[in-house]
């Protein structure tokens, strides 16, 4: 029996060809079946960029807590607007009304 040529020879011997495999079965492995395929760590690198992000805002809440705290510690204006604010502090002969808005 002669081997086929032309066309289906060509595509013949491409599919029997053992290097193609070789490279599909490598392609495969550490692309998708490995622990740390390219999927896996893509997964990562989005995961890690996400908890950079929120680092970040963390990084500023504390930031602008600290400026806060500083306020309070050398100004005594500062100290006095959070009482009279959260904790309603008033003034001798003086007197305070709270305002709730929307009921």
């Amino acid at each position: 029996m002669s081997k086929p040529t032309g066309v289906l020879g060509a595509l013949l011997r491409f599919w029997t060809n053992k290097y193609l495999w070789t490279i599909v079965a490598f392609i495969a492995i550490v692309g998708f079946i490995d622990t740390n395929s390219i999927v896996r760590r893509w997964e990562l690198h989005s995961h890690n960029e996400a908890l950079r992000a929120e680092i970040r805002n963390y990084e500023g809440i504390y930031n602008s807590n600290m400026k806060r705290l500083q306020s309070l510690r050398t100004d005594q204006r500062a100290i006095e607007q959070v009482a009279r604010v959260r904790f309603h502090y008033q003034r001798a002969n003086e007197d305070i009304y709270d305002v709730i808005e929307g009921e």
